[in-house]
């Protein structure tokens, strides 16, 4: 990942912690916690092994390593990694399900402005 990409996390919900209710974060948040609501962060949203979300998820990029119950809805990349549990539906331009993580739901690719780009490259015309 360049250096462009790292992004500081502002939040952190500590292991053993709470919280009832929808966060709005400003960007990026760690959950080692259980979080009965919905979690928005204008950055990365990172469900640790230990990390619990009773609610969707969106932002910019996801990692799930915990439980997820809800959608999830990124613009970038998301990762389920290995002790993932993941029962919702995913939006996102990319998506990595490691081996051992478990997903119920549907999968929806959205194009990146990149990708949109070069496809409408490929299907151009020019008589020159």
């Amino acid at each position: 990942m360049s250096n462009s990409r790292i992004q500081k996390i502002e939040t952190i919900i500590g292991r053993g912690s709470h919280v009832t209710g929808d966060m709005d974060v400003q960007g990026s948040i760690h959950v080692n916690g259980e979080v009965d609501g919905s979690v928005r962060a204008t950055g990365f949203v990172t469900v640790s092994a230990t990390g619990i979300v009773h609610g969707g998820i969106s932002g910019e990029y996801a990692i799930v390593g915990g439980v997820v119950e809800g959608d999830v809805d990124v613009k970038g990349k998301v990762v389920l990694s290995k002790y993932a549990k993941l029962n919702g539906d995913i939006i996102s331009s990319r998506l990595i399900i490691e081996d051992g993580a478990v997903f119920e739901g549907k999968s929806t690719m959205i194009p990146t402005p990149e990708i949109e780009s070069n496809s409408d490259n490929l299907f151009s015309t020019s008589n020159g």
